[in-house]
C-alpha cells in the first residue's frame, strides 16, 4: 500500500497527552501498537472489499496476495503489501463464445475477439499472435499490486486515521478503567 499508518504527536498529545504521560512510555507504545493494529485491520478489510468490487477478483485470491505488516511496541507502523502477477482472464468467469471469450475483468463483461480457452492449460485464455497456428499469448486482466494503489481503494486506506484515533481513546479507557 502506498504508505504506513502514521500517528502524529499533534493530534494525540492535544487530546490524550496527560493520560499518556501518566501511562508511561512502555504502556504508551503498547497502546499505540494495539491501536494501529486494530485500526489497520479495520482498514485492511475495507481495502480488500474495495479491491473485489474494483477488479472483479475473488476475495480469496486478494486475501492471498495482500500481506499485512503489523505494528508492535518496537515498530509502530502498520502496512499492507500487495504481491502478484497479472491475472489471466480465466479467473473472471470466462466462457467461450463464437466470436471469442467473454470475461468480466474490472467488473465489466465484454467479448475479447479472436481469443480462445485452452482446457489443457488450466482453462486459460489465449490469443494468436500471427495468422499461423502458433505462437499464442495469454491475455491478462487486473494486477492486485497495481490496483491497490488506485482509487477508490486508496480512499478506503485513508480512513485508517479515524479508526486509529478512536482506538487510542478506547485503549486508554481500558487502561485507566474510566
Amino acid at each position: 500500500m502506498s504508505g504506513d499508518i502514521v500517528i502524529t504527536k499533534d493530534g494525540i498529545y492535544d487530546t490524550f497527552g496527560k493520560a499518556l504521560n501518566v501511562a508511561g512510555e512502555g504502556k504508551a507504545k503498547r497502546i499505540f501498537a494495539n491501536a494501529l493494529n486494530r485500526g489497520g485491520d479495520m482498514a485492511r478489510t475495507q481495502v480488500k472489499r474495495s479491491l473485489v468490487s474494483q477488479t472483479g477478483i475473488k476475495y480469496g485470491l486478494i486475501n492471498k496476495a495482500v500481506e499485512t505488516k503489523r505494528a508492535n511496541p518496537n515498530k509502530l507502523s502498520y502496512s499492507l503489501e500487495a504481491t502478484g502477477n497479472e491475472m489471466n482472464l480465466n479467473l473472471f468467469a470466462a466462457r467461450q463464445g463464437k466470436k471469442g471469450v467473454s470475461a468480466a475483468p474490472w467488473k465489466q463483461r465484454r467479448v475479447f475477439k479472436s481469443t480462445f480457452i485452452v482446457p489443457a492449460y488450466d482453462g486459460k485464455v489465449y490469443k494468436r499472435t500471427s495468422p499461423e497456428r502458433g505462437p499464442v499469448e495469454p491475455l491478462f486482466g487486473p494486477n492486485i499490486a497495481r490496483e491497490i494503489t488506485k482509487d477508490p481503494t486508496v480512499a478506503k486506506w485513508k480512513q485508517v486515521d479515524g479508526f486509529t484515533m478512536k482506538r487510542v481513546e478506547h485503549e486508554l479507557i481500558r487502561l485507566f478503567k474510566w
